[in-house]
């Protein structure tokens, strides 16, 4: 990724490698998107992406541990009292009970759930949890790390990673007690709207970012050609291969290869 004709760098001075072209194309639109100011929290996906380079290969194991710890106090294992709050203990059975089930067929991982503050899980959970952080790659492992943080759990935030659930329905999952509780006694102005807001962003983000990861760990190939077509989007430009590129070198307006298009399709 260039600015202004000159290689981006990481805030540690790293050069700034994308693994596919895809993600190098979405990190400069965010850059392109600014204004006379920087502004990094409209930069989620260059956040991801310097996590990946500068702070993951350094501090895999505690960010490992760290989503392990959450699955303790995962908001998929703790739920409401069945006898104070009945009708908010049905709404997260009919949430989590699936993705509880889910987690122990396809990923090995046998979860409790409780209605007390805290859930001991079983050691073989952990263990099994490990396994499946440890043959993350970074990028999947910064991905996984910020939906974890902001959903309060893990079990989410792999949901998500294996398309389980989309980014949509791991926002309503991660909010089902705050819902309940806004339905019952209304929203916070400039309070429960921009969490709920700053959750659908973060989460979205981790989602678009894994989805432009490459399939099986090979990154896509890339064209060796820019673009020449232009779209006036307002506020900034966007590039396109023209037709005439897109018939010469087998790629769709993207980049991608016509086979992988339709592989995807």
């Amino acid at each position: 990724v260039t600015l202004d004709g000159r290689a981006l760098q990481t805030p540690a001075k790293s050069p700034l490698e994308l693994p596919t072209e895809a993600m190098a194309w979405a990190v400069a639109m965010e850059w392109q998107a600014q204004g006379k100011f920087l502004q990094p929290y409209t930069m989620p996906l260059m956040k991801l992406a310097t996590t990946s380079i500068d702070q993951v290969p350094s501090i895999r194991p505690q960010m490992a541990s760290s989503m392990l710890r959450t699955m303790h106090t995962d908001v998929v294992a703790l739920r409401a009292d069945a006898e104070d709050e009945p009708e908010l203990a049905a709404k997260e059975a009919a949430a989590y009970d699936p993705l509880i089930s889910w987690l122990a067929d396809a990923e090995g991982v046998q979860l409790n759930a409780t209605s007390s503050l805290v859930v001991e899980q079983p050691p073989a959970a952990a263990a099994a949890a490990a396994r499946i952080l440890a043959a993350a790659d970074d990028w999947t492992l910064a991905a996984l790390d910020s939906v974890t943080g902001s959903c309060k759990s893990f079990v989410l935030a792999l949901a998500l990673c294996r398309r389980r659930l989309s980014a949509r329905e791991v926002c309503v999952a991660a909010r089902v007690a705050e819902q309940y509780q806004t339905d019952l006694w209304g929203e916070v102005e400039a309070g429960h709207d921009l969490d709920r807001a700053d959750l659908q962003v973060r989460v979205s983000a981790a989602s678009a970012f894994l989805r432009m990861l490459p399939e099986e760990g090979v990154a896509a190939p890339i064209v060796d050609e820019r673009p020449r077509g232009e779209r006036d989007m307002g506020s900034w430009t966007s590039f396109y291969y023209t037709e005439e590129q897109q018939r010469r070198l087998g790629i769709d307006e993207r980049g991608r290869p016509r086979e992988q298009q339709q592989q995807q399709q």
